[in-house]
């Protein structure tokens, strides 16, 4: 009975259940050609989790400790190694944000189908093979941002007003592990904002509800480190001046920055795709996803105000872009018609992922020429 009851719900969530073998797999592939990737910030992030952890080690900068949900929840597994629990967390993040991206899709379009393509883009993006599962806190960052998204879109689905508190305060906590894990604040304003539902007062109070919530852990945090160490975000913000804009035509390689940060979040694969159902969408103008768009819009640009750019930063475009992309993939299979429109899908997405891969293998590309080379 138990055995035919599984069964049952494997068969009713196939498309979920599918995606969850598929993420499996791309993890164990992740870490069996990249290993355990150490990027430009794990130096300082495995010093600070010692620190959390009461070891004989050296305060890490203070800019770090602004930031400090990811490395106190590294703390317990800190046994395995110096680390490590950055990995644990992160492979913890990556299952439950591959859930969150299907149902974010599923909740859009209303077709599992598309939230199952949509997901598979997303988690084999470029920047996610190269931050995703590394020793840095970009997943847990990205983990946030998305469930925001997701409890968002739930609470304009069921109204239920303790929505808005769970999510305004998730959404700060996002804030301590990276601020782009806050930027599901940004996409609440817009959608309460653009929707037709409440009237200016009723709007009015749902965002200073969740701003109220969304502010409560950054400004606790705020007032231990003023308290402790004289420094807050603002003084991080104050000294910190773009690594781009410090170079000779620094403004040229910023944008150059953030062009490869765009390109390398869909891929040469993805953009093409992106565009088909963007121009499917403007033909369709459905209202309801027109509105979530226009919302999407401001945390998936936020890159743009940043003191700095890197293909972590903008990533926070992906969600967007993938969503057009899975439009763009379900437009050609209609188009080519079911067979044939299956066979060019499943060819896209595999060359997509093997492009992503091979782009990992051999650097960082923008298409095929290094960055840093473009840079000099």
């Amino acid at each position: 009975m138990l055995k035919k009851n599984i069964l049952k719900k494997l068969n009713q969530n196939k498309y979920l259940s599918f995606l969850f073998f598929l993420a499996l797999l791309n993890m164990v592939a992740i870490f069996l050609f990249f290993g355990f990737q150490m990027r430009g910030d794990s130096d300082d992030y495995i010093p600070t989790i010692q620190w959390f952890s009461g070891a004989e080690a050296a305060r890490p900068p203070l800019y770090r400790l602004l930031r400090p949900l990811g490395p106190i929840l590294a703390v317990p597994f800190e046994f395995l190694g110096g680390g490590a629990g950055l990995i644990v967390q992160n492979i913890i993040f990556y299952f439950f944000s591959v859930y969150l991206i299907f149902k974010i899709t599923e909740f859009i379009f209303h077709n599992k189908k598309q939230a199952l393509l949509a997901s598979i883009f997303f988690i084999t993006a470029l920047p996610f093979l190269e931050s995703g599962l590394s020793y840095l806190t970009d997943m847990g960052a990205w983990f946030f941002y998305l469930l925001s998204l997701y409890l968002t879109l739930l609470y304009f689905r069921n109204k239920d007003e303790k929505l808005i508190i769970i999510n305004g305060f998730l959404s700060g906590l996002g804030v301590l592990i990276k601020e782009n894990g806050g930027l599901g604040v940004l996409f609440f304003g817009m959608m309460i904002l653009i929707s037709n539902e409440f009237n200016i007062r009723e709007k009015f109070l749902k965002i200073l509800r969740f701003g109220i919530f969304f502010l409560i852990p950054i400004l606790i945090l705020q007032i231990i480190m003023y308290g402790f160490f004289d420094y807050t975000y603002w003084d991080w913000y104050l000294s910190n001046t773009s690594f781009y804009l410090d170079k000779e035509g620094g403004k040229f390689s910023l944008v150059l920055a953030h062009l490869s940060g765009l390109y390398r979040a869909l891929g040469i694969i993805g953009w093409p795709l992106a565009l088909l159902g963007l121009w499917r969408e403007y033909r369709e103008r459905s209202i309801e996803r027109m509105k979530t768009y226009l919302a999407l819009i401001p945390p998936s640009f936020f890159f743009l105000i940043w003191p700095s750019s890197s293909a972590r930063v903008v990533f926070t475009f992906a969600p967007l872009g993938i969503l057009f992309i899975s439009k763009g993939l379900l437009y050609l299979k209609n188009i080519f018609g079911k067979n044939k429109g299956k066979l060019i899908g499943m060819t896209l997405i595999l060359i997509s992922i093997a492009l992503s891969y091979y782009s990992h293998m051999r650097g960082d590309y923008f298409p095929f020429i290094r960055v840093e080379d473009l840079l000099r």
